[in-house]
């Protein structure tokens, strides 16, 4: 299972919910499926509604919005029930508590299945989620819940001999198929 490259952190709930409840059938993508979460809603607006309240209590917050979704290797396939009890267990390694609104918006379509968070850093009780080093912290929790839950174990995280996260390699970059640079014909 793997999850975005970069968990996304915004301004407004109406946007990103609109993006995950609603899929452009030109580009073979099928509309999000809310499967659970602990709001009341059940649809782009009225969740934006709910979400609305945790940013009034919080105003100094400049995003309270975040983002992330957890994807299945291509055409692996779990039940609703079983993609709600990973993302309630992937919420609560990431650090919040159950008064961060959420709702979990599943996708299945050609890319493969995959299920979209969207939660509030604003909790009902006025605490933030900080979140630091959180795509590190995620790609770890992602990783033991595919042990967890029985899942294709994918590629994970490499660590050094002192067990920090190894960091790939920097590539130079080529001249092959720079703008402006030509290149001699018959090569």
């Amino acid at each position: 299972m793997e999850g975005m490259q970069k968990i996304r952190r915004g301004t407004g709930f109406r946007g990103v919910l609109n993006y995950v409840f609603g899929r452009d059938a030109d580009h073979k993508k099928f509309p999000g499926v809310l499967i659970g979460g602990n709001m009341s809603g059940t649809g782009p607006r009225a969740l934006s509604r709910e979400f609305g309240i945790t940013r009034k209590l919080r105003p100094d917050i400049g995003k309270p919005v975040w983002h992330n979704s957890l994807r299945l290797p291509k055409g692996e396939r779990i039940t609703q029930e079983q993609w709600v009890a990973i993302a309630d267990a992937y919420m609560e390694k990431m650090g919040f508590g159950t008064l961060h609104p959420r709702c979990y918006v599943l996708h299945d379509d050609f890319e493969g299945q995959h299920v979209h968070i969207v939660a509030s850093r604003v909790a009902l009780d006025g605490k933030v989620y900080l979140g630091k080093n959180e795509n590190l912290a995620s790609t770890r929790h992602i990783h033991s819940l595919e042990y967890e839950f029985g899942l294709t174990i994918t590629k994970g995280p490499e660590y050094t001999p002192d067990g920090k996260i190894k960091m790939p390699e920097a590539r130079q970059p080529t001249n092959q198929g720079r703008i402006g640079k030509s290149r001699p014909h018959g090569s």
